[in-house]
């Protein structure tokens, strides 16, 4: 009797760790994650630029797609790796390509400091070299962050054939004495100490998004970014503070869609706002640092209405964005 039991409790532990199993990998195949990894990938090439070699990732689904690619043109002192979760949530439907801005990421520096207009020129450069161009029919949408947004501007208005439409979160919109003042701040060389203790001041600023509820890992991911530009971080600022925003906002032609934050450049962007031709504002409230970390979906629940074209989606300015959702 004791044998036949213990036969039957071993029989009934091999049924259970069965069926145990047989429900993990279930819910593994069913994981919204692993699968949103398996569809997604990103490549990574180096194309030929006015200053050398420039690093592009690019994001795309499994399945075809006739909607326009959207370009990523990321804040200094970072690179195209700032947008790595964004793109991956955004490429479910359309190609997404990030590009390092010359001396940043894995992208040559330029030989001298260069103006905004360089920097756009080096991304005409590279998007012709991809196959997007008004003599293929293939144009782009495109959007900038901080730095990004400057870049994004002025490649519209000198290829109006390309960019189809801009997202602009967070504009760098300083004009008279405060653009003085911003240069003067901004545009300095960069020590480098043989104790490293010039280190601690970009640690500082690459953790700030902790306090929001960024992962310390992606911090020091940031922080590597920065260690990629260093001591050369500054020289876009060269750029962004030079850049006559007050006259070129004027020329964009194409639809504008500007974001803010409960962060920085928020009353900036708001100023802006009056000088382009055909702009909406929208405000995802609750964000401040790391938005593109944190909360992607915010971003991506207002931006891929307005690139798509709904009609259901109004922006008007001031309005909203309590959870990303109208």
């Amino acid at each position: 009797m004791r044998l036949y039991q213990g036969h039957v409790f071993l029989l009934y532990l091999m049924m259970l760790t069965t069926f145990l199993n047989t429900q993990d990998s279930a819910a593994q195949s069913h994981s919204p994650t692993k699968t949103e990894a398996s569809s997604i990938r990103i490549e990574r090439d180096f194309i030929p630029g006015p200053f050398g070699q420039v690093h592009v990732r690019t994001a795309r689904s499994e399945s075809e797609t006739q909607l326009p690619p959207l370009v990523l043109f990321h804040p200094t002192p970072y690179s195209s790796d700032y947008f790595l979760k964004f793109m991956r949530l955004m490429a479910s439907d359309r190609v997404v390509i990030a590009i390092d801005t010359p001396g940043y990421g894995d992208s040559d520096r330029p030989r001298e400091l260069q103006s905004i207009g360089g920097y756009a020129g080096s991304a005409a450069t590279v998007l012709m070299a991809l196959g997007y161009g008004a003599d293929l029919g293939r144009p782009v949408d495109v959007l900038g962050y901080h730095t990004g947004t400057l870049i994004a501007t002025e490649l519209a208005i000198r290829h109006p054939d390309l960019v189809r439409r801009l997202v602009l979160p967070g504009l760098p919109f300083f004009t008279g004495e405060a653009r003085k003042k911003a240069y003067q701040a901004n545009v300095q060389p960069e020590p480098v100490a043989p104790d490293g203790s010039h280190l601690a001041k970009k640690w500082d600023f690459a953790i700030a998004a902790t306090e929001a509820g960024m992962p310390l890992e992606r911090a020091q991911e940031h922080f590597g970014d920065m260690m990629q530009c260093y001591p050369h971080c500054w020289e876009a600022y060269h750029g962004v503070f030079t850049y006559p925003s007050e006259d070129r906002f004027r020329a964009v032609q194409q639809p504008v869609l500007l974001i803010t934050n409960d962060g920085s450049l928020k009353q900036e962007t708001e100023a802006a706002l009056p000088l382009f031709r055909n702009a909406q504002l929208t405000h995802i409230s609750g964000m401040t640092l790391g938005g593109f970390d944190l909360a992607p979906e915010k971003y991506i629940a207002v931006i891929r209405p307005f690139l798509d074209g709904d009609s259901a989606m109004r922006m008007d300015s001031g309005k909203e964005m309590d959870d990303g959702r109208k």
